[in-house]
């Protein structure tokens, strides 16, 4: 990166992703999954994105031809459920999400250790809250074969289960933040400079 362009964007500087960690071998292990899934599910959200992109400009040139997909609306709304809960956890691991850090930057030792608690823990706890629910919600769909009423018949649990997984992950993540703070002593939180 040239000198240019290190003072134009300090905060890329700023953040690092260091090699080595002060996190216990069973802790690392557990976060290396953790990062997998993320970026797995990244992946995925990145790949509906292409594929909502190219829908959409498939009946932009249907539409030349008095013609549609039919679907073009349902599938895109579908996909923009799964990219947001599906990217969701990855943007939290890497600091892409906004956190306010106005009091924990002020607090030190305990203080700052039990704030931090208190958002690992409610977030965690609403996370499982917000899980529970839709794990109920998807295996009633599924168990009743319910489907969209559309042109493609789409079986309702399908959609219902992205937003499942993503809250899954958020979960996962929470709980590895939870676990590094009990161990090490730290979150090892990123915030988004803005």
């Amino acid at each position: 990166m040239s000198d240019l362009n290190k003072q134009q964007l300090p905060e890329i500087e700023e953040y690092r992703h260091p090699e080595k960690t002060d996190d216990p071998v069973w802790l690392g292990a557990i976060a290396r999954v953790s990062t997998l899934l993320n970026k797995t599910a990244a992946v995925i959200s990145a790949t509906l994105l292409v594929g909502m992109t190219a829908l959409i400009l498939l009946e932009i040139c249907m539409r030349f031809f008095s013609t549609s997909t039919y679907m073009a609306d349902v599938l895109v709304g579908y996909g923009v459920a799964a990219i947001t809960f599906l990217a969701a956890p990855w943007a939290l691991e890497e600091g892409a999400m906004i956190r306010v850090t106005a009091l924990t930057d002020r607090l030190n030792g305990w203080a700052r250790w039990l704030a931090e608690a208190f958002s690992v823990v409610t977030a965690g706890s609403i996370m499982w809250f917000l899980m529970t629910h839709q794990w109920g919600s998807v295996t009633k769909l599924y168990s009743r074969g319910s489907t969209s009423e559309h042109f493609i018949p789409i079986p309702l649990w399908i959609p219902e289960s992205f937003f499942l997984i993503g809250l899954a992950l958020l979960l996962v993540q929470f709980v590895v933040r939870g676990l590094r703070l009990v161990a090490v002593g730290h979150a090892d939180e990123r915030a988004l400079n803005i």
